[in-house]
């Protein structure tokens, strides 16, 4: 916290904001205070570690004049040699701690210099009493959570949600937030469940400071830069074996630099390309016995791709664990809630969980394959958006309203089917609908009127989930259709969704899960290769896939793609199905919302199978359980809810 208007910083208010953030540093524990004084703000530094390091390198880390001090969450996984770059250049360490790095990088260097060049998943904050100013720093692709408040003069920072609902103040519901929620099953980068509360953008800093100095009455100044974007812009032609032989390079890099040097190699494998991709080159670039872990359902081999993992496994000679998640998963539900701190529907959240906590009985860190979907076009949106180059030619019929017609036709025949989806959203691409790579992953899209209230329609005052991304959209580099479907990913569903799921999952485990298909430079390479060869034939993932074939079985490799499926269509359906409609239904889970026949008409239609509704349901049911813990206060975290 950092105070400009002359106030005093409550220590109590201090110390529950950082232990909201017990299992992000469960050993050690400390703070930092300097009161106001002539023209200087009160600044308070608070933090929680895994423990590691001696006493005189304990956060918030200082320099000699103790004027500069950083507190890091997170790893720099390029400390090593920006440590022996900036020795070198006449620095004197003192320890091999990341936060020491990022104290001298900034002294000689300076955040416009440092913060491009570090790679890592990390958020840091840097107190430089020189300048009296405020510096909170955040990775490219926003794998740390990093938040902030700024009122009255004060400006409060963390790196959990919770913090600032355990640490009192006004924590009132933004409305817009849980429109957003529901429409995308997680809250965006632009903004957070509680008003005020603000999210660092990644692959930025924000500097905060007194407008005109400190004392009373004093406002605070805000700048924000950004040091980083993807740019599909700059495409190359080469051959086929080129980009494979820089892949490979570019691949061995990328894991070479997240191995941990003090935990035994580790990594979640799937079974599909991407997990089975980094393992393979886990195992022949560390000298140490790799560990894999992979997770599987009851229901059946549609949930279950442990046969794939295991022969993986086999294949790179790990020693593999399995983990088999059953519908008595439920008991972890309010705890998975609490630990998000923000309403998050996505349901891949709950084996990444359990597989989280098996794995962190063992290790300290593992590496996963998330990334490589977003990196080389893998999703079924990426051949939905390669169909207006395949088929261009029809543009002028498209433009013309027979196209729209033919999916009206369709959804009609075969209304809410996948092939009615596909063909509905090839057709906006093909017309250059201006939303349609922001509607394309939508979960409550055409249910909205019939779910509000005319009440909760009122409160949102004419925003929509869609208005967010408008400016992302603006600003999409590439030349077609795909590159620009892969960049927007990059800005909005791994921070929105997928990197909460893994960063949350992981350190309420005290894991930490890095992904070297998200690696910047890897990023960076992968943006210049054209569509043509990433998505070759019309096939997902065609070139990761040539170059994975050569190092696990090729029956891995060239098979349907599953994702991290979860069977709660079959659970809601079965063991949850009576549970759920009752806590849906209740008195207390009517809070003007949502129209309860709605959601009454989408319990009964999944439940006799007429329409699958699972993740409408389960994304309804995180919402639920996150109110009777944050707003009724009436639900603990770990209390069973079903």
């Amino acid at each position: 916290m950092v105070d400009v208007s002359g106030g005093v910083i409550e220590r109590s208010r201090l110390i529950a904001m950082r232990d909201a953030m017990v299992c992000r540093g469960p050993d050690e524990v400390g703070e930092w205070f300097r009161p106001a004084g002539d023209r200087r703000p009160a600044v308070a530094l608070g933090y929680r570690r895994v423990s590691g390091g001696s006493d005189d390198t304990r956060p918030p880390l200082a320099d000699e004049t103790g004027e500069v001090r950083v507190v890091l969450a997170g790893t720099v996984y390029n400390a090593s040699a920006l440590r022996n770059e900036l020795a070198a250049a006449g620095e004197r360490f003192r320890s091999r701690s990341d936060a020491e790095v990022l104290l001298h990088g900034y002294r000689r260097w300076g955040l416009p210099t440092l913060a491009p060049r570090l790679r890592g998943g990390f958020a840091f904050a840097i107190w430089d009493g020189r300048s009296g100013e405020l510096h909170l720093v955040r990775d490219h692709l926003g794998k740390k959570p990093l938040l902030f408040r700024v009122r009255d003069g004060l400006v409060e920072f963390a790196g959990d949600i919770k913090s600032f609902w355990i640490g009192g103040g006004e924590n009132a519901l933004d409305p817009a937030a849980i429109d957003e929620f529901l429409y995308y099953g997680a809250v965006s980068q632009s903004r957070t469940i509680f008003r005020g509360v603000q999210k660092l953008p990644p692959a930025s800093w924000m500097t905060f400071s007194a407008d005109g100095g400190s004392g009373s009455g004093q406002k605070v100044r805000v700048a924000t830069h950004t040091y980083w974007r993807p740019d599909y812009s700059r495409k190359e032609q080469r051959s086929v074996d080129d980009w494979l032989a820089e892949l490979d390079v570019r691949l061995r890099q990328a894991v070479r630099l997240r191995l941990p040097e003090d935990s035994p190699p580790a990594g979640f494998l799937s079974g599909g390309v991407d997990s089975s991709t980094v393992c393979a080159l886990m195992a022949q670039e560390s000298p140490a016995r790799l560990r894999t872990f992979s997770v599987g359902f009851d229901t059946g081999d549609r949930y279950d791709e442990r046969v794939h993992s295991r022969a993986v496994a086999a294949h790179i000679g790990s020693e593999h664990t399995e983990l088999v998640v059953k519908p008595d998963a439920a008991p972890i539900l309010s705890d998975l809630v609490w630990h998000y701190g923000e309403p998050y529907g996505d349901s891949s959240a709950v084996p990444t969980w359990l597989i989280s906590r098996e794995a962190s009985g063992h290790v300290s860190t593992v590496l996963s394959g998330d990334g490589g979907d977003e990196a080389f076009a893998g999703y079924s949106r990426h051949r939905r958006a390669d169909t207006a180059r395949r088929y261009a030619w029809l543009t002028p019929l498209v433009t013309r309203g027979l196209a729209p017609l033919a999916a009206r036709l369709v959804n009609l025949v075969a209304p809410r089917t996948l092939f009615a989806r596909n063909f509905d959203w090839s057709v906006k691409y093909l017309a250059g609908h201006p939303l349609a790579l922001a509607g394309d992953t939508t979960w409550f899209d055409g249910w909205r009127n019939a779910l509000y209230t005319p009440a909760f329609r009122d409160q949102l005052a004419g925003v929509h989930p869609l208005d967010s991304q408008r400016p992302i959209l603006r600003t999409l580099t590439g030349p077609t259709h795909v590159d620009r479907a892969l960049e927007h990913q990059l800005r909005t569903t791994l921070p929105n969704d997928y990197l909460v799921k893994t960063d949350i999952a992981g350190s309420a485990h005290a894991l930490e899960i890095r992904c070297p298909m998200l690696d910047v430079d890897l990023l960076d390479f992968a943006s210049r290769i054209p569509t043509t060869v990433l998505l070759a034939d019309h096939q997902p993932k065609h070139l990761l896939k040539r170059y994975a074939a050569t190092r696990v079985p090729r029956e891995v490799i060239y098979r349907k793609k599953h994702g991290f499926a979860v069977p709660i269509r079959h659970w809601l359906r079965n063991e949850w199905q009576v549970p759920v409609r009752s806590l849906l239904l209740s008195k207390q889970a009517d809070r003007g919302y949502f129209r309860p026949r709605t959601v009454a008409n989408l319990l009964d239609a999944h439940a006799a199978g007429r329409s699958n509704h699972a993740s409408r349901i389960w994304t309804l049911l995180m919402l639920e359980i996150w109110h009777r813990i944050f707003v009724d206060k009436t639900l603990r975290p770990g209390e069973a809810v079903l």
